[in-house]
């Protein structure tokens, strides 16, 4: 996405996105949550992007925040920038990171786990727009996410600039892209998001935010000058999961014997086991999974591709996969209130390898 953003405002064709190649100046807006397929089921509420040019892409595994940003942002897959799930099993530990608050055991009432876990050494790789020499480079962010251990890992080397809306993020975004010389410039928007892991995508709070999205961009589109761009794109889909069919792990205890660390997403556990466990602890979630899921260990999904191409997976990073993995193939979940937000009482679950939280849209807007 970004080297694409970054060879239009240069001159040079992208390889995927269709950006026109004489512009000067491209803002990346991710709107958090919208899968390809949600924008597409609605499109009523959204016409502005649903008529918008582009192309769909694939999401990195795990379909989750904090480890697309980081893709996004590296230009690499989780099996090599090491965020390889919202919380994450480190070696020589028992607590779970939590990554997209970079907190210890949870992700909302953590312990703030920076100085422990220093985001630029967890994620050691330069950054798209640390590697920007001619190019300037701006990230917009909500004020709570300036310094946070996610946007360190993910995007840092960016002048980093504030607002705490999506109208504000947006003026900011274009007036940072229209600096003389090329620019490109990172946004993020979560309302999607949240509402839709709140009530489920299709609720009416989620219907009214992807509403109140599509009116934003629709109103930036208009101000955009000939030589801006605006690329609007996703960093996972979601499927809703009935609350029936959320198995709380705390009510079965048999699923976490021999479990170490419980990590990973909802919808794509991965288990830290004990020293000689994992064959015992495979058969017994696989019994339970039957045909809602598959269970793998950690050589067969590296071996799969799951965290990209097998040979990049450095060694470093592949101790933080769980012995275990879990991936949901139907609208199942597997929630625990100790690592979980809202004790897992959400509508809205991603993680896993489903088209519809697979795919994300590239759409290219201008006012041309």
């Amino acid at each position: 996405m970004l080297p694409d953003a970054g060879a239009a405002v240069t001159g040079r064709p992208p390889a995927a996105v269709p950006i026109p190649t004489d512009v000067r100046g491209v803002v990346v807006l991710v709107v958090d949550g919208l899968g390809h397929q949600l924008l597409d089921e609605h499109r009523e509420l959204a016409p502005t992007l649903a008529g918008a040019p582009g192309v769909t892409l694939d999401a990195a595994f795990p379909t989750t925040t904090s480890t697309n940003l980081t893709t996004l942002g590296t230009g690499r897959p989780a099996g090599e920038h090491g965020l390889v799930g919202t919380i994450v099993g480190l070696p020589g530990t028992t607590r779970p990171l939590a990554t997209l608050t970079w907190s210890w055991d949870r992700q909302v009432g953590g312990e703030d786990a920076r100085q422990l876990v220093v985001p630029e050494d967890l994620q050691r790789h330069p950054t798209w727009f640390e590697q920007q020499r001619s190019i300037r480079t701006t990230t917009v962010l909500r004020p709570e996410f300036v310094g946070s251990g996610l946007s360190r890992a993910a995007l840092r080397g960016a002048e980093v600039v504030t607002a705490a809306d999506l109208d504000a993020t947006l003026g900011s975004a274009v007036t940072a892209a229209s600096v003389d010389g090329p620019a490109v410039v990172y946004a993020h928007e979560g309302a999607v998001d949240l509402f839709g892991h709140l009530d489920g995508p299709a609720s009416a709070r989620w219907r009214a935010a992807l509403r109140a999205i599509d009116d934003a961009v629709g109103r930036c589109v208009e101000r955009l000058s000939p030589e801006l761009a605006l690329v609007v794109t996703a960093d996972h889909g979601m499927v809703e999961v009935g609350l029936d069919d959320a198995v709380d792990l705390a009510d079965r205890p048999d699923l976490l014997t021999d479990v170490r660390v419980l990590a990973g997403d909802a919808r794509a556990r991965q288990l830290h086991v004990a020293p000689g466990a994992v064959d015992e602890v495979t058969a017994r979630w696989s019994e339970h999974v039957g045909d809602r899921g598959v269970v793998v260990n950690r050589e067969q999904a590296v071996a799969a591709g799951w965290f990209g191409p097998p040979q990049l997976v450095e060694p470093a990073v592949e101790a933080r996969i769980g012995d275990v993995l879990v991936l949901a193939t139907s609208r199942v979940a597997w929630v625990h209130g100790d690592v979980d937000p809202l004790r897992g009482r959400l509508r809205g679950h991603h993680g896993a390898l489903s088209d519809a939280e697979l795919l994300v849209p590239a759409l290219v807007l201008h006012n041309r």
